[in-house]
């Protein structure tokens, strides 16, 4: 996969995914156990257990745009579901479906894509420079905000360094 510097505009096609799904602020408790859940069933199943998360508002909270995702409403509000690509043919045992693992067949399509590079709280920047290139496009959120993480993360790890591409659906 490469690291697009600058916003492009990508098509992704369909994939399947092993999932788990929560609500509100990432980087509580909840979000960790899940993610540790997730990570370990990936790698039971046989597979790196590279994460990715998807983030979106209910729709009674508006037309969330590109560049304010995160700003615009509270993150208590915030939808998610982090996913771990696994082959199409993947079939999830029972035992892995008891603590709400489940999966997921995905197609984003047309996307604008862009990496950030840093911390998770700096994302503001990149953000507000992808959402300035979808709309010099003419083009709107179409779908929940993805994020493709590169770095493993835990509560004390340093995000310094860390390497996210940050896409979005669009039409």
């Amino acid at each position: 996969m490469t690291f697009p510097a600058e916003p492009e505009i990508a098509t992704i096609g369909a994939a399947t995914f092993l999932s788990v799904t929560g609500a509100g602020l990432p980087g509580t408790d909840e979000f960790y156990a899940r993610k540790a859940t997730l990570v370990a069933a990936a790698e039971r199943l046989g597979h790196d257990g590279l994460v990715e998360g998807l983030y979106w508002f209910d729709p009674g909270h508006g037309d969330v745009g590109i560049a304010g995702f995160y700003w615009t409403v509270p993150l208590e509000h915030l939808r998610w579901r982090l996913i771990v690509r696994v082959p199409d043919d993947t079939e999830l045992p029972a035992d892995l479906a008891a603590p709400g693992l489940s999966l997921f067949p995905y197609a984003e399509g047309k996307v604008v894509q862009v990496t950030h590079h840093g911390p998770f709280a700096g994302e503001d920047e990149t953000m507000a420079r992808l959402g300035a290139f979808a709309d010099s496009q003419g083009l709107r959120r179409n779908g929940p905000h993805h994020e493709i993480y590169f770095d493993y993360f835990d509560r004390s790890t340093s995000q310094e360094n860390f390497r996210t591409i940050l896409r979005d659906p669009v039409a």
